[in-house]
C-alpha cells in the first residue's frame, strides 16, 4: 500500500486484462500487470489487518475501508478470475495475518496508519 494505491486501483479496475502503452514491450506490459495485481492483493489484505486488529487501536473510516477493499477485489475477480483472487486474497491474508503476529498490532497499525496517511487514504479518522 504505498503511493501506487489507488492508482492500481484505476489501472485494474476498468479494463480486466489492464492496458499496455505503445512504448511497452509484452515483458514489460506483463511485468506492470503483475505488480498492479500485486498491489491489489496487498491492499485487500492490509484492509482486512486493520479492521481485525487495528479497531481497538484507531478509529477505522468503514466506508473508505470497505470501498478500497471492494473495489480492489471486484478487479482482482475481473482480471484472474473469482477462484484464483479467492486464493491469491486467502495467502495475503495469511501472510498479513503472520506480519501482524512477528511486529505486534500495534507497530503494525501504527505503520498502516502512516502510510495511509502519507498517502493521502483516510482509512483511520484518528
Amino acid at each position: 500500500m504505498r503511493r501506487t494505491l489507488l492508482a492500481a486501483l484505476l489501472a485494474a479496475a476498468p479494463i480486466p486484462g489492464g492496458f499496455a502503452l505503445a512504448e511497452d514491450t509484452p515483458d514489460t506490459a506483463a511485468s506492470r500487470r503483475t505488480a498492479t495485481l500485486d498491489e491489489l492483493v496487498r491492499i485487500v489484505g492490509a484492509q482486512a489487518g486493520i479492521v481485525l486488529y487495528c479497531r481497538t487501536l484507531y478509529t477505522v473510516d468503514d466506508a473508505i475501508s470497505d470501498g478500497l477493499s471492494r473495489t480492489a477485489r471486484r478487479a482482482l475477480e475481473a482480471a484472474l478470475g473469482r477462484r484464483r483472487a479467492e486464493t491469491a486474497i486467502a495467502a495475503e491474508g495469511r501472510r498479513v495475518a503472520d506480519e501482524i503476529a512477528s511486529v505486534g498490532a500495534d507497530r503494525w497499525c501504527a505503520d498502516q496508519r502512516d502510510i495511509l496517511n502519507t498517502d493521502g487514504v483516510r482509512v483511520f479518522l484518528d
